[in-house]
This record gives structure tokens, sequence and C-alpha cells, in this order.
């Protein structure tokens, strides 16, 4: 699985790697080459299917010798929402997380490339499997009542609208039945606002996803794409929600965390940005890095107030 991760995924998003090679005369950033090199297997404690789709599942990761409740770490990976990179790209944070006293549920969903990836199947899988940790919680003594979220680059975009799609209307076929309820969520080198960020997906995901297939076309029935697709769209969320930024991230810049503050703050939502220094868009989620050391603290003061 790993040395196919590492050859067609090189092919499919090798434009990051120049993007990256860029920055140099600044900081010398992970590149991707290095970034999938340093990429661990962490075998989960538990996996659990949500579909019949290959990518339905979730991996459930547990601290060791916890003697209560603890607080649970929703994972949402990246990868431009293709279906060549998988969840197993954060599985070594998911375990790194664990060794703080925290679970870790690490979703996967069908994603562009896949049969029933992109819109819509894409967003009810990630709903589903966020509502799938339920179904665990109690023999594995999980914390509903801490629920963080965290996601990665487009997993960022889609942590993000997992947690604020109780608002979407009752009925709404994304909505779900009983949405669960999640205490924060934190964007990492991401961009919650989807469609603020639309017009940089030719240049962060060339080739491998567009607009439309990330959040649908526009049809006489429906107007407005990303009225159920983008978080933005669903303000006030009532939730906390964090973005870390690194300083030197060109795929997905700083800039769009303070965007979204802008946006969450004059709703009246509980908003902050952090930008690493010195991070670049890989960095933040390498757990060989100083960023991911930085990134990690702030999940999990997050996870553990």
């Amino acid at each position: 699985m790993m040395a196919r991760l590492l050859s067609r995924l090189a092919v499919s998003v090798a434009i990051v790697a120049g993007l990256a090679a860029a920055a140099a005369p600044f900081k010398d950033t992970l590149s991707l080459a290095k970034y999938l090199a340093q990429l661990k297997p962490a075998k989960a404690d538990l996996r659990t299917s949500y579909g019949p789709a290959k990518s339905q599942y979730a991996d459930l990761y547990l601290p060791k010798d916890a003697r209560e409740a603890v607080p649970v770490v929703i994972l949402v990976h990246g990868g431009c929402w293709n279906v060549e990179v998988p969840a197993e790209t954060l599985a070594s944070n998911a375990a790194d997380l664990t060794r703080a006293g925290v679970a870790v549920w690490n979703i996967e969903y069908r994603r562009i490339g896949e049969p029933g990836g992109g819109y819509p199947g894409m967003y009810e899988d990630v709903g589903a499997a966020f509502d799938m940790l339920r179904s665990v919680a109690g023999a594995h003594r999980l914390d509903l009542t801490r629920v963080t979220v965290v996601g990665h680059s487009s997993g960022a975009h889609l942590g993000m609208w997992a947690a604020a799609r109780h608002k979407l209307p009752a009925g709404h076929a994304l909505r779900g039945a009983d949405p669960l309820p999640v205490r924060s969520v934190l964007s990492v080198g991401g961009a919650p606002d989807i469609e603020h960020a639309a017009e940089l997906l030719p240049i962060a995901c060339p080739g491998v996803a567009t607009i439309n297939q990330v959040v649908g076309a526009r049809t006489p029935d429906r107007a407005k794409p990303f009225a159920d697709t983008s978080a933005n769209q669903m303000f006030p969320l009532g939730i906390r929600t964090r973005s870390i930024m690194g300083e030197y991230d060109d795929v997905l810049p700083p800039y769009l965390g303070l965007w979204w503050q802008r946006l969450a703050s004059r709703k009246g939502d509980d908003v902050d940005t952090h930008v690493i220094k010195g991070g670049g868009h890989f960095d933040l989620v390498a757990t060989s890095e100083p960023e991911w050391q930085e990134v990690r603290a702030l999940i999990l003061a997050e996870a553990k107030r």
C-alpha cells in the first residue's frame, strides 16, 4: 500500500513538490517526496465499516491503560479529495496522539476517482463516519462530550463541513438524521471555506480535482453548490474553530486561515489562527518534523480542555 502511494501520489500531485521547492530561499520546507518517505505504518486497535465500499471505514486508535473516559480526536486526511491519498497517511499521527492519552478516530471516505466519490457521496461518507463513532464509544470508554475534529489540507474542508452540517435543514440528504456534536475543529494547513479557496484548486490540485467534482455542479435545481458543501455558508457554527497554518505553506497559504477567522468572528463564533513559524504544507503533519510537535501540542490542548 505504501509503495503504491509513493509512486502514484507523486505523479498525481507532482507540481506540489515544485511549489515546495520554490520556497527554499525562505526556508527548506518538507517536500512531497520527503513527506511520503517519512510516513510510517501504525496499526489501529479497531477498524469499523460504515458501508459496503472499500473506502467506507474508520480506524480507532486507543491510549494505553486509560482508567477513565477519554477525549476523542477525529482525523480527516487530505490529498485533494483524491482516491490516491488514503487515511493511512495520518496513521502515525493518530498513534502519536494516543501516547498523550486521547483516542483517535481516523476516517476514510470515498474520494474522487472511485465509484461514489466526490459530491455527494464523499459528504455522505464523512458524515456517516463521524456518526459511526457512537457505535464504538461505549465499549471503549470514549467521552463524546469532548470530540475535537482535526482536518489537514482538503480534509480541513470536509472536517469543518461535517462539524457544521447540523446547520443544514432537517431532512437534507447530507445532514444525517442526528449529526454527531463536536466541541471544536482545527483546520491544519487547510481551507475550510472552500468557496473562497476554489480559485486555488487548479494550482493546488492540478488535474486531480475540479471544483465541480468537489461541490457538485450548478444546475437549475441547485443554483448555489456551496450552500450545502462549504461551512462558511452555515455561520454561526456555534463551535470553536482554529486555523493552524504554515508560515511558508505555498499550497494553501496562511491568509486562508486569517480569512476564515475574519468570517467566523464577524458571525460571533469563537475562532483563532496560529501560524507555525517556518512551516510548509507537509511539515505540519510530518511526525518527523518539529512543526508537527507544535501542531500536536495545539491539538492536545484543545482535546483535553
